[in-house]
């Protein structure tokens, strides 16, 4: 066996500690559905909001900024959205839990935190190493919000 194929972990080389019991990704899919099912809500009742009244300047200018962020805001759930039912969907291919870009398993801890999360943690941060090289140091990446916080 290469040194390689030694490096990459296999399901059944996993440390027992880190192994997820069925009943865990269980509760992680009724999290992912009950996230899902909540952002559907949101997303339905902000559709509904979108009537204003008449009304002068700077009424408009306040609805304005208002749509301006639920757009934004909108657009963000969108994404969280689909990172849900990709998450949901590694589960049934069974190919959740493992990073996309390693290959090795990703972490129950991570698992836990972040259920949708595609990557592990050192690749989570040599991605962000290497968006912070092609941008210069100091910006935000596409994969952080404004507080900082990882976005998978």
């Amino acid at each position: 066996m290469s040194m390689d194929e030694q490096d990459l972990d296999t399901p059944d080389e996993i440390d027992s500690e880190e192994a997820m019991a069925a009943e865990e990704m269980q509760e992680i899919r009724a999290m992912l559905l009950s996230q899902m099912e909540e952002i559907e809500e949101r997303l339905n009742a902000t559709h509904e909001e979108t009537e204003f009244e008449v009304g002068d300047e700077v009424d408009h200018s306040v609805i304005s900024q208002e749509q301006t962020l639920n757009s934004l805001i909108e657009s963000r759930e969108i994404e969280r959205l689909q990172q849900i039912k990709d998450a949901l969907q590694r589960m049934d291919s069974g190919e959740y839990g493992w990073c996309e870009e390693t290959g090795q398993w990703i972490g129950k801890k991570r698992l836990m935190a972040l259920p949708f999360t595609r990557l592990s943690l050192e690749a989570q941060m040599e991605q962000e190493r290497r968006a912070n090289r092609n941008r210069g140091v100091g910006g935000f990446s596409e994969d952080t919000n404004y507080a900082g916080n990882y976005r998978d």
